[in-house]
């Protein structure tokens, strides 16, 4: 009888956060007028991840709207990679497959006359989900982190009087479909994300994440760029169809949601992947690996928001 008042109440438990959370995501996105708050970006951005992603399962619970993911695996980093369109442009010439293409000039992770699966880069996935969205393609990270004219759509920046606030208070100013451009000082290199809401957004609570408890209103993003988790996947997909994929080596990255402000001592599970550090938690909800964003030797950034 105990037993069976533990089990009932957990589902009262349960039901209740996912209430809030629809709540949390309606007041989010909104009910009418879904276009001016981003929602349209939101789900151009979730159709690159792959199939059974717990946030867009917990999205489409929330909101009852059908994602079709365009790519089984999720989409895949490649340096460079555009998505052109339908018909027109590498991403798409063997859709529905992955498109296998060889490279030409190494870089980094890849390396000249080896295959492999043609996808997008960081660059490549933020313009494609606002063209998708009948957007105008944002500039070059550089010039959206410098150039004054562009200032004006700083939601924060690294200027003094400007710098955004901690983390858990970035809820009560970004918008969905707001970008983070970030500087790393150890590489120079610039790295862009889209702003998709909190974990508690998506319904999560600390019973569900213990892990995660701190870190339940810390902001979500959604990016392609490294991930430790994309080779071993499309290494399987390589195994599993050979006579598609046999010449073709895997990915080093792709689609995916990680968490921001979490310092790389916070995450539990820290491993050194196809020569990348990286620091994740392994969430109760599906074992999805939710990486965290490297913040460390950041100095400069901005949180863009186009009109």
């Amino acid at each position: 009888m105990a037993v069976q008042m533990a089990g009932r109440y957990g589902k009262r438990i349960r039901a209740a956060a996912m209430l809030l959370a629809v709540m949390l995501l309606v007041s989010l996105i909104g009910t009418a007028g879904a276009e001016k708050k981003n929602t349209d970006l939101l789900e151009a951005a979730f159709e690159l991840l792959e199939e059974g992603n717990p946030f867009v399962r917990r999205y489409e619970e929330m909101t009852g709207k059908d994602i079709e993911p365009l790519f089984p695996y999720g989409v895949p980093y490649f340096f460079g990679g555009l998505s052109g369109s339908k018909g027109n442009g590498w991403f798409y010439m063997a859709y529905p497959d992955y498109f296998v293409k060889l490279c030409e000039k190494g870089s980094g992770y890849f390396q000249p006359g080896k295959r492999y699966f043609y996808g997008l880069d960081c660059t490549g996935f933020t313009r494609h989900v606002y063209k998708a969205c009948g957007r105008e393609a944002h500039p070059t990270l550089s010039d959206m982190m410098t150039l004054w004219e562009l200032r004006r759509y700083h939601v924060y920046d690294s200027r003094e009087g400007n710098e955004m606030p901690p983390y858990e208070q970035l809820k009560d100013t970004l918008q969905i479909g707001d970008l983070l451009v970030i500087k790393h000082e150890a590489t120079r290199s610039r790295h862009i994300m889209m702003y998709i809401g909190t974990l508690r957004d998506f319904g999560y609570t600390a019973e569900e994440e213990p892990a995660l408890a701190a870190w339940l209103d810390y902001p979500l993003v959604i990016h392609c760029g490294l991930s430790p988790f994309y080779g071993e996947r499309f290494q399987k997909l390589i195994d599993g169809c050979p006579e598609k994929y046999g010449r073709c080596t895997t990915t080093d990255g792709g689609v995916a949601v990680s968490i921001l402000g979490p310092a790389p001592e916070d995450a539990p599970v820290h491993e050194h992947v196809q020569k990348t550090d990286y620091n994740w938690f392994v969430m109760n909800d599906g074992g999805y690996i939710l990486t965290a964003v490297n913040m460390s030797d950041v100095k400069y950034y901005c949180w863009y928001r186009p009109e």
